[in-house]
């Protein structure tokens, strides 16, 4: 906009420039042009200048245009009537009928007064106003993001104060209207047009619910320096309570960036004891970071090694914590894992440092979850020994495995592949023969009060294992071109077993058996979980969740991929299907399913996928899972189907009960008058509909209506030990406005059921 306004001001100069003179000219101390005023015609007397046709004052970036112009030099003050329109740069339009403007201070009393940004197209009208250093103080005034002739919405106010250089816009005592409607009133509204990074008030999200009542969140945003910025949100949910979410966000020199987030929210007592919540207190805190060429960076290392670090940890103590993010945020999984890696690799090895942090608030605690605090590993990547067909790698592990309630342990873990790798057949078969070795110890940590089964002659603070198994690929990788379709074919059959294997101490063939036995003594959620021999223990050691009891002597794994290629790459087809036979299974060969997955694209816009299980050993499905998504400009519909039986090995002709069966679907659409967006969950199996939704949303313009009803089940964290996670069902009914382009708010009615 200040480009175009010089070029407004430059072009009148040209067009009147015969016609025009230069009535007034001033300087400053260094003969820099500070004001100058030109027109078709000037008269004067005494100490007054009068400026009339195509008038035009220019004082310093601001260029004031009207019909005449009467400057006092003696006063220092110039009087603008008819037509008076302000050009500024930034963007800033002001129009008028009569501007007072004093020279020496930057004073300017206006009206009737108006002014717009070009930006964001939100402008104000008003009676009166007067400006001091880009400054306006305004009364009884008028403003809207829509058309002035007639908006749509519009605020009115009392009084208001626009800054034109931070582009920020106060107002007192505001109504906000739909049409001739009031809607709204809020006492004071500050916000900003600007697009710039600078400190202020965001704006602000707000909503009403009849369970929550009035919730207002209203972002303060600080940007003291280019390099870090923070957001301060208070929010308030008028029947629930309050809160604050904090959010800061830096750069340092080696452009790095860092996210800290942290929240916290306080209950208010009834509404706490109303649903029977686990914490009147919500709070956690989230940080990530990531950096490349770390060691030469902040270490000075002036060789082109690769490393990097990345970030990535949260703590919260209650679901809540990611719902008091927005108005309501939806929550789709309780479960987190935060991460902490470090790495370090050239062209052969690989150094690796992590952590694990695991997080389920499904859980009444997670003092029984386990944490691998640290992980450590080297790699050596795939190389020839001595031949190039004979090829070997090695990796090492270590895992530092702990929790504070029940067993942790420390583990090493070596594993060496060795083996012949070339092609037969003109490179059409490609033929590999592998012996890889695995070999690891592990010393039990915190067994106070977790059982370890007592097997004669082996230790129970110690175990070691060792293995020793062969691998046989064949593979082919083929490709046909059939004029504009590719078609490529990929078949993999891989032979492996175990031929020697060796296991001790915690990881003995019989405390396999007596930790299945512990086992399945649960008797509740709470710390003391199992029952053995009278006494109570926190944990059972369980060797199964790191090595298979009875690995198997071979197994042959069988796969074969398709590829259908169109014009310009886009693919058409995708089917895979692959088999694992279990020699050694006493029950069956085909005990696992057998998988197939396909995808494909009959048409433009149309995609359709899915994954079949089929069991030999069952006769019959396991698993299907029939996803459809079409996509054509506005229009978007999807299609899924879900089944998954579950087997009971003992009951007669090992029926499938507890069956999972779903089917959902959903679509939206712009109808051009109106957009619409729909969804449903249906479960089968029972007869019940689970989640649906239906929403309608019409844009006009400045102006967005929606209108949302909803029905969806919501996971709720209880103080009760026995029902940790009280699911309810939430029905609410959704209202919301968008006031574009400053802000949008919604109006729920909301009730929460078992």
């Amino acid at each position: 906009m200040w480009r175009g306004t010089f070029i407004i001001a430059f072009f009148l100069g040209v067009l009147f420039g015969k016609q025009q003179q230069v009535a007034v000219q001033k300087f400053d101390k260094k003969n820099h042009k500070i004001f100058e005023l030109l027109a078709d015609r000037v008269d004067a007397k005494n100490n007054v200048v009068v400026a009339r046709g195509h008038a035009i004052l220019l004082n310093y970036d601001v260029y004031i245009l009207g019909d005449q112009v009467r400057y006092d030099t003696k006063k220092k003050e110039a009087i603008i009537d008819g037509h008076v329109k302000v050009y500024r740069g930034e963007g800033l339009l002001v129009q008028s009928e009569h501007m007072k403007v004093r020279m020496d201070d930057k004073y300017a009393l206006m009206f009737p007064f108006y002014v717009q940004d070009s930006v964001t197209g939100i402008w104000i009208s008003a009676d009166i106003a007067h400006s001091q250093k880009n400054h306006y103080y305004i009364k009884n005034l008028t403003t809207s993001g829509c058309d002035i002739e007639n908006p749509i919405w519009h605020v009115n106010a009392s009084s208001g104060k626009y800054n034109a250089d931070k582009k920020h816009l106060s107002l007192v005592n505001s109504k906000i209207y739909l049409g001739k409607i009031p809607i709204f009133y809020l006492p004071y509204i500050f916000t900003s047009t600007s697009t710039k990074r600078s400190s202020g008030l965001l704006y602000p999200e707000f909503g009403t619910s009849n369970l929550a009542g009035f919730i207002y969140l209203q972002p303060l945003y600080i940007a003291p320096r280019d390099s870090w910025d923070i957001t301060l949100t208070p929010q308030i949910r008028s029947k629930r309570g309050l809160g604050l979410n904090f959010e800061g966000r830096l750069i340092n020199s080696h452009q790095d960036k860092f996210l800290f987030n942290a929240r916290y929210f306080r209950n208010y007592n009834a509404y706490t004891k109303r649903y029977d919540l686990r914490n009147q207190n919500v709070f956690g805190f989230e940080m990530l970071h990531a950096s490349r060429q770390t060691l030469q960076k902040y270490f000075g290392l002036k060789k082109p090694l690769d490393n990097a670090f990345y970030l990535d940890f949260l703590y919260m103590n209650d679901l809540d914590y990611v719902r008091f993010e927005k108005v309501n945020k939806r929550i789709t999984d309780a479960t987190h894992m935060s991460r902490g890696n470090y790495y370090v690799q050239t062209n052969n090895n690989f150094y690796g440092f992590y952590l694990k942090y695991f997080l389920n608030l499904n859980k009444i605690n997670n003092n029984n979850t386990f944490q691998s605090l640290p992980n450590l590993q080297y790699h050596k990547y795939l190389n020839t020994l001595g031949w190039k067909h004979l090829l070997y790698s090695f990796d090492y592990q270590f895992h530092n495995v702990v929790r504070d309630v029940g067993y942790g342990y420390a583990q090493n873990t070596i594993n060496v592949p060795l083996g012949l790798q070339f092609s037969m057949f003109n490179k059409y078969l490609s033929v590999g023969l592998w012996n890889t070795v695995q070999l690891s110890n592990l010393a039990i940590l915190n067994t106070k009060a977790s059982y370890i089964p007592q097997v004669s002659g082996q230790s129970k603070e110690f175990g070691n294992y060792f293995s020793s198994s062969y691998a046989l690929y064949l593979n082919t990788d083929l490709a046909r071109e059939y004029h504009k379709l590719l078609h490529t074919v990929q078949f993999q059959a891989l032979l492996s077993g175990a031929y020697y294997t060796f296991a001790n101490g915690l990881f003995d063939t019989q405390m396999y058996d007596l930790s299945a036995r512990a086992l399945n003594n649960f008797t509740s959620p709470t710390l003391s979980n199992y029952a053995v021999g009278g006494r109570l223990y926190d944990a059972v050691w369980n060797p199964s969740l790191l090595f298979a009891p009875n690995p198997s002597n071979s197994q042959l794994y069988l796969n074969l991929t398709q590829y259908l290629y169109g014009l310009g790459g886009q693919e058409l087809l995708y089917w895979r299907i692959s088999q694992v036979l279990d020699f050694a299974n006493p029950i069956s060969t085909a005990n696992s399913p057998m998988e197939s997955k396909i995808g494909f694209s009959p048409l433009r816009g149309l995609d359709i996928y899915g994954t079949v299980f089929y069991s030999w050993y069952y006769n019959s499905l396991e698993e299907v899972s029939i996803n459809a998504n079409y996509t054509r400009k506005f229009l978007s519909a999807n299609v899924s189907y879900y089944l998954k039986k579950n087997f009971d090995e003992s009951g007669i002709n090992k029926i499938s009960t507890n069956n999972s069966n779903y089917l959902k679907a959903g679509l939206s659409n712009d109808f051009r008058w109106f957009s619409l967006n729909a969804s449903v969950g249906y479960d089968i199996q029972n007869n019940v509909i689970l989640n649906w939704r239906v929403g309608i949303f019409k844009k006009i313009r400045c102006f967005g209506v929606g209108l949302q009803f909803v029905s969806q089940r919501r996971p709720v964290l209880t103080s009760n030990p026995a029902d940790p996670l009280t699911i309810y069902q939430n029905n609410y009914i959704k209202l919301t406005l968008d006031f574009s382009p400053l802000t949008k708010t919604n109006i729920t009615y909301r009730s929460l059921r078992h």
